[in-house]
């Protein structure tokens, strides 16, 4: 049996995160009596090692306030007066509810996302848009976790957190309205007064730029694309090159075409050449094949002598690039 996984248990456990590729897909669904069509951004899963997870801290990114006789009652201070303006009451309490989880030493915790929002009176939704708050500021980060003993269920996420209180970086202190400045004036002079600190202010950190550098650890796991969804693209991009290309184009795949053809059989030019194209981008040429097979065949078997027959056609151009549809 392997040992206990951050959760507490033996099952073998995957820790990953969602981000955006960047592409998205038309979806419909229907609301009453009509279908509606609307955009999906497509995800991709990234998954770290639970070593990665554990290892990583919050409270490692930042100068954190040192400990204060007679600032803390059940929190922070500190958190309540000065925080709390950016996080909102609702992410101030969804703060306090993830870290009255972890006990101990211990920066991280899982409870359930419903029975929070049923503590808050929030919805799962709202819950979400509250910890996209706290994951800007660097107070919790969560990552969605999957069984694999389990035929890889989803569980609960498990969520890292933030335990010591950072002091605000100075953009944020300039955005404090000027009753809670003269309230933080008062509170750094105090600190200063009695702790070997110099009182300044740190710039800002970009988390998104922290959160990319964890995830750079771990492997990429995209949904792959079907039938459908290739076959959709393949033709957009085949009506987008055909407004593209021109006659100066068509003359030169003819002309290469031309000198091809007695040097191959009509097989293996059917096979290979009969649906390809090429189009000029600037300085070179592109030639489009119908199949990512198709693509990697000529760029591997034949690319010296499409080169060589491209001069002999006469075409002007410095490279040669390989694409499909």
């Amino acid at each position: 049996m392997h040992e206990k996984n951050l959760k507490g248990n033996y099952y073998k456990l995957s820790y990953y995160r969602l981000r955006p590729t960047g592409e998205s897909e038309a979806k419909k669904r229907r609301i009453g009596d009509k279908e509606q069509i609307y955009t999906k951004k497509e995800l991709e899963k990234i998954f770290l090692s639970e070593e990665e997870v554990r290892q990583f801290s919050l409270d490692k990114h930042g100068s954190s306030l040192p400990h204060m006789d007679g600032n803390i009652t059940i929190i922070n201070n500190y958190l309540m007066d000065f925080w709390g303006h950016f996080f909102n009451a609702e992410g101030f309490a969804l703060y306090i509810h993830l870290k009255r989880y972890c006990y101990g030493d211990i920066d991280y915790c899982w409870p359930d996302l419903d029975l929070i929002g049923s503590k808050l009176k929030k919805s799962r939704n709202t819950i979400k848009k509250y910890l996209s708050i706290l994951e800007q500021y660097g107070f919790v980060l969560m990552f969605n976790v999957l069984n694999s003993d389990k035929n890889n269920m989803e569980e609960s996420p498990l969520f890292k957190i933030r335990r010591q209180v950072p002091f605000l970086p100075q953009e944020l202190y300039e955005n404090l309205p000027l009753d809670l400045k003269i309230e933080h004036d008062k509170f750094m002079q105090k600190l200063v007064g009695s702790h070997n600190i110099s009182g300044e202010l740190e710039r800002s950190l970009d988390f998104s730029v922290i959160y990319d550098n964890v995830l750079k650890q771990g492997t990429v796991v995209r949904k792959p694309k079907s039938n459908e969804k290739l076959a959709a693209e393949s033709i957009a991009k085949q009506k987008l090159l055909n407004e593209q290309i021109t006659e100066e184009d068509r003359k030169v795949w003819d002309d290469f075409c031309t000198l091809l053809l007695p040097r191959l059989s009509k097989p293996s030019f059917d096979t290979w050449f009969k649906n390809s194209f090429c189009v000029k981008s600037g300085s070179d040429y592109v030639i489009y094949s119908p199949t990512s097979f198709t693509k990697e065949w000529l760029e591997t078997r034949h690319k010296d002598l499409i080169y060589a027959l491209f001069n002999e056609a006469g075409a002007q151009f410095e490279h040669i690039i390989f694409d499909h549809l």
